[in-house]
């Protein structure tokens, strides 16, 4: 009976340590999270299209290289889109960064997938994908975390814009 309790207790240590490692493997950055609605004394909105504002993010969890900490909030939603992006940099320079976003992320969020230069991770509830973005010879970083609900917001906003036209 004894040696059942302590394999109980063992495998239930073990349980709420691994459920605490995917907890923190599932944490949105910058200390937001999706879904939280528009708050105009938190956030300063940029633009609104339709259903959906954008808004400079206030927060001091973010990378020292920060150049630009964006959200797309949408009315129904919430929070759904996140795009960081770097300091204009050289392409070695933004190579390099990149590499380091790379390890970074897949020790939260595993192995990636890539498609056309870009780097994508799946975690659970949010997709991260990772990029250089290069435009006449300035280069920049980006990652953007897309969240659960990110398809229906932007797919009533292209509905919208289409019966504007």
């Amino acid at each position: 009976m004894i040696k059942s309790i302590a394999t109980f207790i063992v495998l239930m240590a073990c349980f709420s340590s691994s459920e605490s490692f995917s907890k923190e493997k599932e944490k949105p950055p910058f200390g937001v999270v999706f879904g939280q609605k528009y708050d105009v004394s938190e956030h300063k909105t940029v633009r609104r299209r339709s259903n959906v504002r954008s808004v400079k993010l206030k927060t001091e969890d973010r990378p020292d290289d920060t150049e630009d900490l964006q959200a797309e909030i949408c009315d129904e939603y919430g929070l759904q889109i996140i795009t960081w992006r770097s300091h204009i940099r050289s392409l070695s320079a933004a190579t390099a960064r990149h590499r380091e976003l790379a390890v970074d992320l897949t020790q939260l969020y595993g192995k990636p997938k890539f498609r056309r230069g870009s780097s994508f991770w799946e975690a659970k509830g949010f997709i991260v994908v990772a990029k250089i973005r290069g435009k006449d010879k300035i280069f920049q970083n980006q990652i953007r975390y897309f969240g659960p609900k990110n398809e229906p917001c932007f797919d009533k906003l292209m509905k919208e814009q289409q019966k504007a036209q």
